[in-house]
């Protein structure tokens, strides 16, 4: 990636899509702490904590920061990989604006500390990329605490990568052990004292810190011990593989060889530990084969003690890497099975035999923060038959009510999706949330399996509740075929200063506050088809709350406004049409849409109520011949879950809205087209604009 031969994506393992191949829950969080005792991952972001039978920790190393004071404030490390490209994707543009500015009479001098295979192959690629870019002026050196390169190989890779770096020009400084990194200066501990621009660290592996917080036994360096099994002597249902595993009885190189050869021993032995059976033994390689690149489509291999180089070696390289990749690749297999989708017994009850039992109830909200309120005298708490509210004076009750089934696996992320969409309607009302009530049906499974699912379900929903000011006031639980869940959402507004869909005006601008495209994108989700980025960012915009744009329009004089929901933006449209009887031009290629999502419509990803939607093009009026054809059509009858908020804002106050939601987050929100009189609209005949009549 570093040298230009691959693209991001060609050297990146879609996670997300390889999860839902294998049916496997994936759960995107930082893990913060374990707690063996009661086999429970925290996990940071405010979430609920994984509750776990069996363990499996594949974390990987870091690069040692021993001795070097000040590595963590002014050292860039190569691991992880994600933070160490961003960090290096900055550096590149100081560089250019560096080089730029100053010319050959500044160079910006990059370091890599470490001489062993990794610092050799990145410093090497660095090279290649720099030169390949144009960026003459970047100065490469190669810090090495020993008088050779490759120290722990055998004496002819050694000799084969010293001529290649001689043969490359590379720079390098020998028999310096780095002991200090300050703003712009590498102190060595010989006195050297190296200026840089930029210090990676290529360091040899080093365990990550947390491991030593666990009470698990680790070896002398703090890496996981592990038996031949894989399995912790101190914990059993605890296992270990890759960099992080320290094997016993043989001291293994920290390399990505061992690890792959672990991974099957490693599935079959967590399938033996849930099945109590013995785990297979882990029997690594005598001998490894090391293709080390030099940047530059030429390759090292060092096989025991042979050596050679060569440019066929770097093609075979690429051959056995494309492989492997292509092993995780999307299309390499079918999904399988679907979580918690075993059968407990042969027959599930309906009706209130299909209500989830009190164990998983009282499991779940056990765990669940104080929901309490001053105007709630009879709540969650109370475990009554129903919810009592005390309604403040003058003010109103806004109720409303939403349900679907689950299109992601992943319950606390689904919790939060579901009360973000369902409070959208009070926002649009202009209402204060309140409260809500839950309804969720919870596929069959073993009790405790239910009651984890449901309160990470709860725990999601009641997160986004509470920083709407709401509380959960209770619900009703039952088994279903799959994981559904409603809210009835409560919110509070002044007599007659609710905001409505009705009262657009001629004149009027549309704008529209959030992304088009969850809908399909999802469809294609549910196929394996969409990538893990595009997947996430339409995560990341479904949790965008839509208080703040609500305000700001309310602030701006916002005469109609409602959320794009199930019925896409031209059925929703529609609907603030129709009460007075006003028309719309719509300009398709303003429509602000999702990354990713206009590759998926064009290799026919649908929603499924997309068909019912798009009848709705009968509201479309005039020559559409060049519209249907736009990229953009398709998102006109996307329905999207927690969508965006379309207001008719006067158009005097167009640019001061789009401008005071930009700053409130609201970053996608654009001017989508105008509200006017039947027949008055503007000539909706040029290619992308449509007229909508109600």
């Amino acid at each position: 990636v570093l040298a230009g031969h691959y693209g991001h994506e060609e050297a990146h393992v879609d996670l997300r899509r390889l999860c839902g191949r294998a049916g496997v829950r994936f759960v995107e969080a930082a893990a913060t702490g374990i707690d063996l005792a009661g086999r429970v991952v925290h996990l940071g972001g405010g979430r609920p904590g994984l509750r776990f039978d069996v363990l499996s920790l594949d974390t990987g190393s870091t690069p040692s920061v021993a001795g070097i004071a000040g590595a963590r404030e002014h050292g860039l490390a190569v691991k992880p990989v994600a933070g160490f490209l961003e960090g290096w994707a900055a550096a590149e543009q100081r560089m250019r604006v560096a080089l730029a500015e100053g010319g050959a009479n500044a160079p910006f001098r990059v370091l890599v500390i470490g001489g062993g295979a990794g610092g050799v192959e990145l410093a090497l690629s660095l090279q290649q990329r720099c030169r390949a870019r144009g960026l003459a002026g970047a100065e490469i050196s190669l810090v090495t605490d020993c008088d050779q390169l490759l120290p722990h190989h055998a004496p002819a890779a050694r000799r084969a990568i010293e001529a290649a770096v001689a043969a490359r020009g590379l720079r390098v400084e020998r028999g310096c052990s780095i002991v200090g990194l300050e703003a712009g200066v590498a102190h060595g501990h010989d006195g050297r004292v190296l200026p840089f621009e930029l210090a990676i660290l290529a360091t040899p592996a080093a365990a990550p810190d947390w491991l030593a917080e666990t009470g698990l036994a680790l070896d002398g360096a703090g890496f996981v011990v592990v038996d031949g099994c894989l399995r912790s002597p101190s914990h059993p249902f605890v296992f270990a593989a890759g960099d992080v595993a320290a094997l016993q009885g043989r001291a293994l190189p920290k390399s990505g060889v061992y690890a792959v050869r672990q991974g099957p021993v490693l599935a079959a032995g967590l399938r033996a530990a849930l099945r109590g059976e013995a785990a297979p033994v882990y029997r690594p390689q005598s001998r490894t084969l090391a293709l080390i690149s030099t940047g530059d489509r030429y390759a090292v291999a060092a096989w025991g003690p042979f050596a050679l180089g060569g440019r066929w070696l770097w093609r075979l390289k690429d051959r056995i890497d494309r492989r492997w990749m292509q092993m995780y690749s999307p299309e390499a297999g079918a999904a399988s099975g679907a979580i918690g989708a075993a059968e407990v017994d042969g027959m599930r009850c309906g009706g209130c035999g299909a209500k989830t039992s009190g164990e998983v109830l009282r499991a779940a909200l056990g765990r669940l923060p104080g929901q309490g309120a001053a105007d709630v005298p009879v709540g969650l708490a109370a475990g009554d038959d129903a919810a009592v509210i005390a309604p403040p004076a003058g003010q109103l009750l806004v109720q409303s009510v939403d349900q679907f089934r689950s299109l992601v696996d992943d319950p606390w992320l689904f919790g939060r999706i579901v009360a973000n969409h369902c409070l959208g309607d009070l926002h649009a009302m202009g209402a204060r949330p309140h409260s809500a009530q839950a309804l969720v049906a919870l596929p069959p499974g073993a009790e405790s399996l239910q009651a984890d699912q449901l309160h990470q379900l709860l725990a999601g929903i009641t997160t986004t509740l509470g920083e709407a000011g709401a509380v959960l006031l209770g619900g009703h639980t039952s088994e279903g075929a799959e994981l559904t869940v409603g809210l009835v959402v409560n919110g509070w507004v002044a007599a007659g200063g609710w905001a409505s869909k009705a009262g657009a005006r001629p004149g009027d601008a549309l704008i529209l506050t959030k992304a088009l495209g969850t809908g399909l994108i999802f469809a294609a989700d549910m196929r394996g088809a969409a990538a893990g980025p595009v997947v996430a960012a339409a995560l990341a915009s479904m949790l965008r709350p839509l208080a703040a744009a609500a305000a700001v329009a309310r602030a701006h004089g916002c005469h109609a406004m409602t959320d794009v929901t199930g019925f896409g933006l031209l059925g929703h449209l529609v609907e603030m049409l129709a009460p007075s009887g006003l028309e719309a031009t719509l300009d398709l290629e303003a429509l602000p849409l999702l990354p990713g999502a206009v590759e998926l419509a064009r290799r026919g990803a649908r929603s499924s109520l997309h068909g019912a939607n798009s009848r709705l093009a009968r509201h479309i009026t005039g020559e559409m011949a060049t519209a249907e054809g736009h990229a953009h059509w398709p998102f006109l009858f996307d329905p999207q879950t927690a969508g965006g908020l379309l207001l008719a804002v006067p158009a005097e106050a167009a640019e001061a809205t789009l401008a005071a939601l930009h700053a409130a987050g609201d970053r996608a929100a654009v001017r989508i087209g105008s509200v006017g009189q039947p027949g008055g609209m503007e000539d909706a005949s040029r290619p992308g604009v449509i007229h909508v009549r109600p």
